[in-house]
C-alpha cells in the first residue's frame, strides 16, 4: 500500500469530498477540518492524505494542529495493512501527532505499529458512538418548554460547559474561555434550553457545527438533580425536529460509550448508532 499526501485541503477535497459525503456523519471531522483549511496559509494548511492500493482507497486522514490525527475508514477490508502503512508513513516522514481519532480497530492497528517506530505510548481519552437522526420518532416528550438561551444566562451555560467537559471529555475548560464561548453561542442562537413545568432550566444542547448537509449537536448536558426524567431526550426531540424541518438532512452527535442511558434516550427520539470513534493521546517517552 502507498500513502498519497496532498498539497492542501483544496486538492484533497477535489479528489475525496464526494467519498466523504457518502457517510457524512461519520467523516464529519475530516470534512469540517478540510473546509476550515480551504483558505489557510501554507504554514497553517496541515496534512491531508489517503492510503491506497491500485485503484482502491482504504483510509483518508488529516493532521491539523492542534487537533489529533483523524482517520476515516473508506473500505472495511485490509484495515490492519492500511493502518500499518499510515503509521509507517508518518514515522518515516517525521510527522508529529498529538493523538488519534478513528474507529477502534483502526486505532489499535495504527498504535501497535506506531509504537514500534516511535518511542511513545498511547492512553485512551474517549470512547464514543457517532449517532445520526434523519426522522424523529412519534413520541410524547416529557412536558416542558424549549427555548433559546438568553444573554443573562451566559454564566450558567459556562458552568454547564465546564461540567460537561469534565464529565464527557475528561478535561477542564478554562472558565474565561467557557464564558466567552457561551456568550458567542448565545449571540449566534445556537444554545437550546429546556424548562420543566416549574419553569426551571433543566438541560441544554448546542447546535454547534454546520456540516455540508447536516448539523452536529454537542454540549448535551443535564445537571445531576434533573437526570433520568427525560428532559435531555425532550430537548433533543424538539431541536432535531426543528433542524430537520429547517432543511438539514440529518443531525448527528457523539455520545460517550460509558453513558448507555443517553444512547437509549436518543434512540427513542430516533437516533441510530453508525460507528464508534475512539480518541487516544500520545504520551512521549521520557528521555
Amino acid at each position: 500500500m502507498l500513502v498519497k499526501e496532498y498539497e492542501n485541503a483544496r486538492t484533497f477535497l477535489a479528489d475525496y469530498e464526494a467519498v466523504l459525503l457518502e457517510n457524512e456523519a461519520v467523516s464529519q471531522l475530516i470534512l469540517y477540518n478540510a473546509n476550515q483549511k480551504l483558505d489557510a496559509s501554507e504554514s497553517e494548511e496541515g496534512l491531508f492524505g489517503a492510503v491506497l492500493e491500485e485503484d482502491k482507497t482504504f483510509l483518508l486522514f488529516c493532521n491539523t494542529a492542534p487537533h489529533n490525527l483523524i482517520v476515516h475508514l473508506v473500505m472495511r477490508e485490509n484495515i490492519a495493512q492500511a493502518s500499518v502503512a499510515l503509521a509507517d508513513f508518518l514515522s518515516n516522514s517525521h510527522i508529529i501527532i498529538s493523538g488519534i481519532n478513528a474507529r477502534l480497530d483502526v486505532c489499535q492497528n495504527f498504535m501497535e505499529q506506531y509504537k514500534k517506530l516511535v518511542n511513545c505510548s498511547f492512553v485512551e481519552k474517549l470512547g464514543m458512538d457517532i449517532m445520526e437522526i434523519r426522522k424523529v420518532n412519534d413520541i410524547k416528550p416529557v412536558e416542558g418548554v424549549q427555548r433559546l438561551a438568553l444573554p443573562e444566562e451566559a454564566k450558567l451555560i459556562a458552568d454547564w460547559m465546564i461540567q460537561f467537559q469534565m464529565e464527557a471529555l475528561t478535561s477542564e475548560m478554562d472558565y474565561e474561555a467557557a464564558l466567552n464561548k457561551a456568550k458567542k453561542l448565545i449571540d449566534e442562537n445556537k444554545i437550546y434550553l429546556y424548562e420543566n413545568m416549574e419553569q426551571k432550566v433543566v438541560t441544554m444542547a448546542v447546535a454547534s457545527r454546520k456540516l455540508v448537509h447536516g448539523m452536529a449537536i454537542t454540549y448535551v448536558f443535564t445537571p445531576e438533580e434533573y437526570r433520568g426524567k427525560g428532559y435531555a431526550a425532550a430537548n433533543m426531540y424538539y431541536l432535531s425536529k426543528e433542524l430537520l424541518e429547517d432543511g438539514f438532512e440529518f443531525c448527528t452527535l457523539f455520545v460517550d460509550k460509558k453513558n448507555p442511558l443517553s444512547n437509549r434516550a436518543y434512540e427513542k427520539v430516533g437516533y441510530k448508532i453508525l460507528e464508534d470513534n475512539y480518541e487516544y493521546m500520545v504520551i512521549p517517552a521520557e528521555i
